[in-house]
């Protein structure tokens, strides 16, 4: 008798478009735009919200989530969790087409579940008026989608070393946007979550901290690369806060991803988060 046969996998999977707080110059919560959870055994669950706009703070013209679980036919269960904005402006001074989070999971009854990222990306993104090109690194999550061989890559006990971000220079180095520094400042190493040099502490509570981003460059109007942000994925933006892109926790069977987490500064004051997937399951017994 099959040793499984008596097994039952519990679906676990959720998402959100949108969320956050402005608690200046005035008072507002974002209860988590779009936002839905895939039920226990699997099947299809969606939602969807349009033309929001919050004074002349933030609007997007559309957001949605969609989830997927089923068993395949040999036996796998599958999940999928797409979180969409499209439209987005935050500010007139963070712009984007679309900002996609999307994971997607495989479970059997053996060994670890495989969640990739894949399909995750930013259309269009502005800064400040200025377009950039956010290069991800699709690879690496692809060819480590374990939680245990994401450990052992980023613990340089893995021999493929493709998707290891590069860093520049101190001499090199550029924080705000248009102008230079030496070193990280406090103002912005605050607020992160992801190690942004060699050497720096990954994990919290179990949990491996990463991003899917390998560099932010800067285009100029031609297109052609510019300026590269020197920490990958954390950006100043002065006289508006701290921008965090890409950022992925991953645990035993679980990933979640934040596509866009800012922290608001001055004059307006707040925390918002775009486009946040998560998805895990498990057997049971």
């Amino acid at each position: 008798m099959d040793a499984n046969q008596n097994r039952v996998f519990l679906y676990h999977a959720h998402g959100y478009a949108i969320g956050g707080r402005i608690s200046a110059p005035l008072e507002n919560e974002l209860n988590s735009h779009a936002a839905t959870t895939l039920s226990i055994v699997g099947g299809y669950s969606s939602a969807n919200s349009s033309n929001y706009q919050l004074q002349d703070l933030l609007s997007y013209r559309s957001a949605r989530t969609y989830i997927s679980g089923i068993q395949n036919d040999d036996g796998m269960h599958s999940t999928a969790v797409d979180t969409v904005v499209e439209g987005l402006n935050i500010m007139d001074m963070i712009t984007a087409d679309a900002v996609i989070g999307r994971l997607s999971s495989k479970h059997d009854s053996k060994g670890e579940a495989k969640i990739i990222p894949l399909g995750s990306s930013f259309v269009n993104l502005k800064i400040a008026g200025k377009p950039v090109d956010v290069e991800l690194i699709d690879d690496l999550f692809s060819q480590h989608p374990t939680h245990s061989a994401l450990m052992d890559h980023f613990n340089g006990k893995c021999k493929d070393k493709d998707g290891c971000a590069e860093f520049e220079t101190a001499d090199e180095l550029r924080y705000e946007w248009g102008h230079r520094t030496s070193s990280i400042p406090s103002s912005l190493e605050e607020k992160l979550m992801v190690p942004i040099k060699p050497g720096w502490r990954l994990t919290s509570d179990g949990q491996l901290h990463c991003s899917l981003v390998r560099h932010v460059h800067e285009l100029s109007p031609s297109g052609s690369v510019r300026n590269t942000t020197p920490y990958c994925h954390a950006i100043k933006i002065p006289q508006v806060g701290r921008l965090y892109l890409g950022e992925m926790s991953s645990s035993t069977n679980t990933k979640r991803l934040t596509m866009m987490r800012l922290e608001l500064g001055s004059p307006v004051v707040g925390r918002l988060a775009v486009a946040g997937p998560e998805t895990n399951g498990k057997w049971y017994p």
